[in-house]
């Protein structure tokens, strides 16, 4: 009675989740390459045709700024692979006549990092039906599908959540009976990793579900856990993570407001760079600058360093960022692998393991196949549930026709 109390719970859980599952799945799919899959659609917004080196970061945003007073630059990339534009994100600026921020219906633009000329404008996520906005769309459709605010990080945290617990219920499922594991563990277990040859189309079905769920439950732990991060880090991922070990506030959170948050950097982009590498350690001092943005709210200027060819190769995802007073160029915080602890290091590691980065080309390639598999569980799933429906309606239908 037990065990169909969970087989029940189980099913459920899957048909609750079924149809957000194929979205999510579908569309990480598609993220595993979203970069190669974005730059075919959109050459002309994210290549150049030279590799010329880049202009300095403050000479960069004066031209970006000048061309676009409506806009600031509010992130800005410090290296990129040769022959391809900068994507820096971009806020309004104040209009002075009326002290209203501008309206500019998109928050990045792509450059050229030899002139600073902009060649392309998009807004994250919005729903255009363009070339431009397809891979932007997807990934927040990805995310937080679509949904406005909190709201979205919401639903796809549970849905990981779930994910998660369907997932092991699953597994636990096709584990042999206790009572049976002394006439051999594995002999027992070891038909349900594989496919009944010449069983009718109902068993194959759920042999596929069932089989497929075991193989690839490793990704599934991976991908749900990670998502958990993505969507829930404050909520649920970082307070689960510090029982075990300490997670910091990130600096971010953690700085202290300033009374005028208006003022300007008594430094540029440049300066920062180079005393934000004064910082480093011996370890990390061959890190290469990789972005910098001034966060207002806090007077600070966060400059992030990557070890060379960062998610790249396997297991290349170290990174530092230094954080400066933008006034006295004080250091205020550092934040990044080298200076983490064991839960804040496994905390970095949610992105490269739910991207596939963490294994190059390689992990993307399974992650990609591993969205395929979940597609294929959540339809082999309700396959298996609405055959097994079948067979009850007409079970049913037989026991009234004896009754009467």
């Amino acid at each position: 009675m037990a065990r169909k109390f969970w087989v029940g719970l189980h099913r459920y859980l899957g048909l609750a989740m079924l149809l957000l599952l194929l979205v999510i799945a579908l569309t990480g799919s598609v993220l595993a390459f979203a970069h190669e899959i974005d730059t075919w659609l959109n050459p002309r917004l994210l290549r150049v045709g030279h590799t010329r080196p880049a202009l300095g970061a403050d000479e960069l945003v004066r031209r970006i700024e000048q061309e676009d007073p409506r806009l600031r630059v509010s992130l800005m990339p410090l290296s990129a692979p040769a022959g391809s534009t900068y994507e820096v994100r971009v806020a309004p600026s104040t209009d002075a006549a009326t002290g209203q921020s501008h309206a500019l219906g998109f928050d990045r633009v792509y450059v050229d990092p030899a002139t600073g000329q902009i060649l392309g404008r998009r807004q994250w996520g919005a729903a255009r039906l363009d070339r431009a906005h397809l891979i932007p769309f997807i990934d927040m459709l990805h995310r937080r599908l679509q949904l406005p605010g909190k709201l979205g990080l919401w639903v796809t945290g549970a849905l990981a959540l779930v994910w998660l617990a369907s997932s092991l219920l699953g597994a636990w499922l096709t584990l042999p009976r206790m009572s049976t594991w002394r006439q051999g563990f594995w002999q027992k277990w070891k038909p349900t990793w594989g496919i009944k040859r010449g069983a009718s189309a109902t068993r194959l079905t759920f042999d596929l579900h069932r089989s497929a769920g075991l193989w690839s439950l490793p990704f599934a732990i991976m991908l749900s856990i990670s998502g958990v991060y993505f969507s829930l880090a404050d909520e649920v991922f970082k307070p689960v993570v510090n029982w075990f070990s300490t997670v910091h506030q990130h600096p971010v959170r953690s700085l202290p407001a300033i009374p005028d948050p208006g003022r300007l950097p008594a430094f540029g982009i440049d300066e920062a760079v180079s005393r934000a590498r004064s910082h480093l350690t011996p370890e990390t001092r061959h890190y290469q600058p990789w972005y910098a943005n001034h966060l207002a709210r806090q007077g600070v200027y966060r400059i992030a360093f990557k070890e060379p060819e960062m998610l790249e190769h396997a297991l290349s995802l170290r990174y530092e960022q230094v954080y400066l007073d933008d006034q006295h160029g004080e250091l205020l915080a550092l934040y990044g692998y080298h200076h983490a602890t064991r839960g804040e290091r496994f905390v970095i590691w949610q992105y490269p393991l739910h991207t596939g980065r963490v294994l190059g080309l390689w992990g993307r390639i399974a992650v990609l196949l591993a969205g395929l598999v979940t597609c294929a569980l959540a339809v082999t799933g309700l396959m298996v549930w609405h055959s097994r429906w079948r067979a009850r309606a007409r079970k049913g239908s037989l026991s009234q026709r004896h009754r009467r």
